[in-house]
């Protein structure tokens, strides 16, 4: 089997997703067991049975998965990634959040970079990507693209008419930190989604007061516990990195 096919198994075969699923940690399962739970039970306890509501319940399935497996730095977690960005941007563009549908759009185009290079630079042993720490350097550039891509979005997302555009827009320069991060394998792409989380849960908390449909309740739930994982996420990669 050649790298390519051999890469593209690890990602997408039946059996490659349920042997990383059942190599997790136990606190990984107990923590993916939660976020499944209030996902459902948000969506029980909703009178929302819109497709839209069917949808984030969906999306939030994906992406919890997905987190659990990035939390220990799983191949699989592309397969998750790319049905949870597909969907989310579907959500995203129905409630106007115009830098989440961008945001969105970079994360779906980044699975594919990351299945390539998570492939190259997995420990065969342990089945786990390996953390690496980012230069200082490099850190300032981060940081200086950052702010120039919020601008553009700020930009383009007034031009647009988008909803709470000043918190929104610095969804899509965040997320494209920690993609590319992630991608690449550095610790401190927890930093960015920690950020990414806490702003989500700030627009989705007001959302919930703007939308039509309990599933903006269902996002404001899947945001949270996004915002835990994220948490865990960092604890785990900063414990394990060189």
């Amino acid at each position: 089997m050649n790298h390519t096919q051999s890469t593209l198994a690890l990602t997408f075969s039946p059996r490659a997703i349920w042997s990383d699923l059942r190599k997790l940690k136990a606190t990984t399962k107990w923590l993916l067991a939660v976020m499944i739970g209030a996902q459902v039970l948000t969506f029980a306890l909703s009178s929302d049975r819109s497709g839209l509501a069917w949808l984030t319940l969906w999306t939030g399935f994906a992406a919890v998965i997905n987190l659990a497996l990035v939390d220990q730095g799983k191949q699989s977690n592309f397969f998750w990634g790319l049905l949870c960005t597909s969907a989310w941007l579907i959500v995203a563009f129905n409630s106007r959040t115009f830098g989440d549908v961008f945001a969105q759009g970079f994360a779906f185009i980044m699975q594919f970079f990351g299945i390539y290079l998570w492939a190259k630079v997995r420990d065969e042993d342990a089945g786990e990507i390996k953390p690496k720490k980012l230069s200082k350097q490099l850190a300032w550039a981060v940081l200086i693209i950052t702010i120039i891509t919020y601008l553009i979005v700020l930009t383009i997302s007034k031009h647009l008419h988008g909803l709470q555009v000043y918190l929104d827009s610095a969804v899509l320069p965040l997320n494209i930190i920690g993609q590319v991060l992630l991608t690449y394998g550095y610790r401190s792409q927890w930093f960015a989604w920690i950020l990414v989380d806490i702003v989500q849960v700030t627009v989705w908390a007001q959302n919930v007061f703007v939308l039509d449909g309990s599933y903006a309740i269902s996002m404001l739930v899947l945001q949270i516990v996004m915002l835990i994982n994220a948490l865990y996420g960092a604890w785990y990669w900063y414990k394990h990195s060189n």
